[in-house]
């Protein structure tokens, strides 16, 4: 495993390239893409890494193309080090794609990290495509908890900076985090992922991209 100091610089380095301003203008996105990972035992290491990438129409949320990556990783889970343990695969599904989506989803950070290098940020800037994060819980970051009600929705900040939202869906459920990973701003973020959420918790993308791993893992046992 490469030392953690070392890919703290790596987050720092990238983190210098990220844009935080509306790459598209939302109103004229056509396509999204959710992307998930799972692992044939995530309590072994090393193990094999496999991640999905669900292709939709933005406004219909109908299934265009999906792609899929696996990677053998010896990378632990780590706190704020998620990108080097699901990126092998997800990269590999990406090279796959023949869509090119004008925004992907991520299950997990983008700038709402201590290093503003969330896997979705990460992602996003290697890529240089337009990236939001959507973590199902939270990793850093102060917020009011949002009212009880569905679509509430609060800021979360660090260091007295809008890092993103916390998104109530519905009434009597934990929030979601909502942050831009690149080439997108905080708000359109949130605009994005309000958008793509139907009947469940999760974005639907996201919520594609996590149903077909299971799929694709029944397949394999």
């Amino acid at each position: 495993m490469n030392n953690l100091q070392e890919l703290e610089k790596i987050q720092y380095e990238l983190a210098k390239k990220l844009n935080l301003n509306d790459k598209i203008d939302i109103n004229n996105i056509k396509t999204v893409a959710g992307i998930d990972t799972t692992f044939l035992n995530p309590w072994e290491n090393p193990t094999k890494a496999i991640s999905s990438i669900i292709v939709l129409d933005f406004e219909t949320m109908d299934i265009i193309e999906e792609v899929f990556g696996e990677k053998e990783i010896d990378f632990p889970y780590i706190p704020t080090f998620l990108a080097f343990r699901e990126l092998p695969s997800i990269m590999e599904a990406y090279q796959k794609l023949k869509t090119k989506p004008d925004i992907f989803i991520l299950d997990g950070q983008g700038i709402m990290h201590p290093r503003k290098m969330g896997i979705a940020s990460h992602f996003g800037v290697i890529t240089d495509s337009v990236s939001i994060g959507c973590g199902k819980t939270r990793l850093i970051g102060n917020f009011k908890e949002p009212e009880n009600k569905p679509m509430a929705y609060s800021e979360v900040y660090i260091k007295n900076q809008l890092v993103g939202y916390a998104l109530r869906v519905k009434k009597n459920t934990n929030p979601i985090y909502i942050s831009p990973g690149n080439n997108i701003s905080v708000e359109s973020s949130l605009k994005v992922i309000i958008k793509c959420i139907r009947n469940y918790k999760l974005p639907e993308p996201v919520r594609l991209a996590h149903n077909k791993l299971k799929d694709y893992l029944r397949l394999l046992s």
